[in-house]
């Protein structure tokens, strides 16, 4: 996984990286699905925008946050990551389908056991 980190209009400490890798740690449940992670945190007069963008298999999660403190927007980021990628990893369980000589056995099994009853 390649994690970018990029600051505009304002500069990433030592302290603030260290709570992005801490707050990373949560992610590494879903990380065989992330290929691209970029974070960019903007500042604005007072306020501060976190975005980030999360290349996973055939599609880019785009995720974003508001707030005027840099480490309750990061936990806010990083809680709404957190739920989307859920999400996408069910969504990814979901439509797994059975392969087909399991559904034949079982198909046949249950034939079986009916011309069994009949008899």
């Amino acid at each position: 996984m390649n994690v970018h980190i990029t600051g505009r209009n304002l500069k990433i400490t030592p302290d603030v990286r260290i709570h992005i890798e801490k707050n990373m740690k949560k992610l590494d449940y879903f990380i065989d699905h992330i290929y691209d992670f970029k974070l960019t945190l903007v500042r604005q007069r007072h306020i501060i925008t976190a975005e980030v963008n999360i290349n996973v298999k055939k599609k880019i999660i785009h995720i974003f946050a508001k707030t005027e403190d840099i480490f309750s927007v990061l936990d806010m980021l990083f809680d709404k990551i957190e739920v989307k990628l859920r999400r996408y990893r069910e969504k990814l369980i979901s439509k797994r389908v059975t392969p087909l000589k399991e559904s034949t056995v079982e198909g046949s099994a249950s034939s079986l056991q009916q011309v069994e009853e009949t008899a």
